[in-house]
């Protein structure tokens, strides 16, 4: 049976009333979304090259989308879509109900319901930060002495350099985490061209390894209102599943780019690859867990909407994938 899912934003497209059965769908409560930007929760709703409840506030007028296609983070979900204006005041549209009607909604959503299997991660978390600190002092150790006896090759003094970097900052987290959360982070700038072409480097041997062309292109762009080592995390997530979705002869484009959302300034990282990319169908020519678009994405999202920003994927069997990072530009 066609099951309906509903909710309301008011005229800044912040949800005003989430419905039971949206709730139960996306393992999401009222309570953790009331006040939130709907694309926050939601993949964007787009009507040609515009926000669609954004479309319906300015025209004040209902829309109906037959057949639209949600990009999820695990597949695509096929759904018919109402949007209308329910209150207007003063020729200003106050509030817009969504009805999403679909057999079934996102197969990752209804998997976060069962939220087992994250507090088994948040069990074995602290285990797993001690049990890396040993090895890890074991590897700084060893990049310092390759940096004394190879000192006259600028490549490898470049990579330990940017390794032995690294370590320090992967060894600070981990005491971070240990003496607080995991998602306690200070709230700082980061330059992210500059992250980016350290990523460039040490992602290098990946992409040679497999015969895959990396074009990075780097836009004039402002700080990021982001924790630098998380920016990192959540880029590598994304670049690593692209490189893992291609075979030989792929392409890695790889850009940074300024985007205005909604009256919000924004940083736009887009990583595209020529993968196999993924069908209506939420099948691909690459499993979930070989390609790992499920939980990396995830963790990369929560990174995302934590700092203000959101992502977005656009994807067509056998063109490849296309993932934009969008972060909140500093103020």
């Amino acid at each position: 049976m066609n099951q309906t899912y509903s909710f309301c934003t008011d005229g800044r497209l912040c949800i005003k009333s989430w419905g039971k059965e949206i709730a139960e769908a996306t393992g999401m409560p009222s309570s953790a979304v009331l006040g939130v930007k709907y694309y926050r929760i939601l993949p964007r709703i787009m009507d040609d090259d515009r926000d669609a409840l954004s479309a319906v506030l300015s025209d004040k007028r209902s829309l109906h989308i037959k057949g639209y296609s949600f990009n999820c983070l695990h597949d695509r979900v096929k759904a018919d879509i109402s949007i209308e204006p329910v209150r207007i005041n003063d020729g200003m549209v106050e509030e817009i109900r969504v009805d999403i009607s679909s057999y079934s909604f996102c197969s990752m959503a209804r998997k976060l319901q069962n939220s087992q299997r994250l507090i088994d991660i948040g069990k074995i978390a602290s285990t797993l930060a001690h049990g890396v600190r040993n090895p890890l002092n074991a590897i700084k150790g060893s990049v310092v002495y390759l940096r004394g006896k190879y000192s006259d090759e600028p490549t490898l003094i470049e990579f330990t350099r940017i390794m032995e970097e690294e370590i320090t900052r992967l060894d600070n987290f981990i005491s971070k985490f240990l003496s607080t959360s995991v998602s306690v982070a200070g709230l700082s700038e980061s330059d992210v061209n500059v992250l980016l072409k350290k990523v460039e480097v040490y992602t290098s041997l990946q992409t040679q390894a497999r015969d895959i062309t990396a074009t990075y292109e780097y836009g004039d762009v402002p700080m990021a209102a982001i924790d630098s080592f998380q920016l990192e995390q959540a880029v590598l997530n994304v670049i690593n599943n692209a490189i893992e979705a291609m075979g030989p002869g792929g392409h890695l484009l790889v850009r940074t780019a300024t985007r205005r959302v909604l009256g919000n300034e924004y940083v736009l990282i887009e990583v595209s690859d020529t993968g196999p990319g993924m069908a209506d169908s939420g099948e691909s020519d690459v499993s979930p867990e070989k390609r790992g678009r499920g939980f990396g994405l995830f963790i990369t999202r929560e990174i995302l909407q934590y700092y203000g920003g959101f992502l977005e994927i656009e994807s067509k069997k056998g063109a490849g994938t296309t993932v934009g990072l969008y972060l909140r530009a500093s103020s």
